[in-house]
């Protein structure tokens, strides 16, 4: 398969959101689902999970965040993720969207988070895989081998060569060798420019300190929510079930074999899961 044959038949567009030409991807018809990808991504981190959402019946929509992809840079200059949670609700607006569920993968899933806090009537369902948010930087970065992916990914802002490219990715998957050369080459397209540099740069140092995703916060949550992690993911086993413990009703699916792009690397686990976990609340 292949970024094309995956996103077979999707629309591609750009509407504006908030007054940011935002890039969104739609694939289906039915009640809306919405994945908000992670930090220095875009839309086609879910080219394996939309047609699976499609197929089910559902209108499945991922767009590029804020400065991400093809998506135009922030008005302000800000990156933090409030700033980013505020396009994303400024694209349900933009596209009609009055209360859809929510998929977002790390970055993309603190993103959720918050917009299910600022507007818990827009947001139905919450899935989270891997989200960010759960440990504060400093924290997250004390772990060795997560500061060596950090640093070795980084590097693909500084020059955007396929290499570079190939590593960060790699460093997102359990099986290095997993890694797809198209998604190589369109990320290295997308990170070509200096201004994306730049902007990831800027996302990379934003201040998300008074946002984190702390008990308090998670308990505050009304929509059911599922937690996803990959097995052999960043985030400490115990600051995930610890988050999970902290959301009413949430539950959680481990996914073997995989790191922090579960739904890339098992697509086949994650997508059955996150059929199931939204069919089965459509009928709770």
């Amino acid at each position: 398969m292949s970024l094309w044959t995956d996103l077979l038949g999707a629309e591609i567009r750009h509407v504006t959101a908030a007054g940011v030409p935002t890039r969104v991807a739609g694939l289906g018809s039915g009640a809306p689902v919405v994945l908000l990808h992670g930090r220095g991504g875009h839309l086609e981190t879910f080219a394996r999970t939309l047609p699976a959402l499609a197929g089910t019946g559902r209108r499945a929509i991922a767009f590029d965040l804020l400065g991400h992809g093809l998506t135009a840079p922030s008005p302000s200059g800000s990156y933090t993720v409030e700033e980013l949670t505020g396009h994303a609700l400024a694209v349900l607006d933009a596209l009609g969207l009055d209360a859809v569920d929510l998929v977002g993968q790390s970055l993309g899933g603190w993103a959720a988070v918050l917009a299910a806090l600022r507007a818990p009537e827009r947001v139905r369902r919450l899935a989270l895989i891997e989200p960010a948010g759960l440990q504060a930087e400093t924290e997250r970065l004390a772990d060795p081998a997560v500061r060596r992916a950090y640093e070795r990914g980084g590097r693909a802002y500084a020059e955007p060569t396929p290499d570079a490219v190939r590593t960060r990715l790699a460093g997102l998957l359990a099986d290095p060798a997993g890694v797809d050369p198209e998604l190589v080459q369109v990320r290295t397209e997308l990170y070509r420019p200096e201004e994306a540099r730049r902007v990831h740069r800027q996302v990379r140092a934003a201040d998300n300190g008074p946002s984190l995703l702390t008990p308090q916060r998670l308990s505050a949550l009304k929509a059911p929510t599922l937690f996803i992690r990959g097995e052999h993911g960043h985030t400490p086993a115990g600051v995930v079930e610890a988050a999970v413990s902290a959301v009413p009703h949430a539950r959680l699916l481990t996914v073997p074999e995989a790191k922090q792009w579960p739904q890339y690397e098992r697509p086949d686990l994650v997508n059955a899961s996150l059929i199931d976990f939204l069919s089965k609340e459509d009928h709770a």
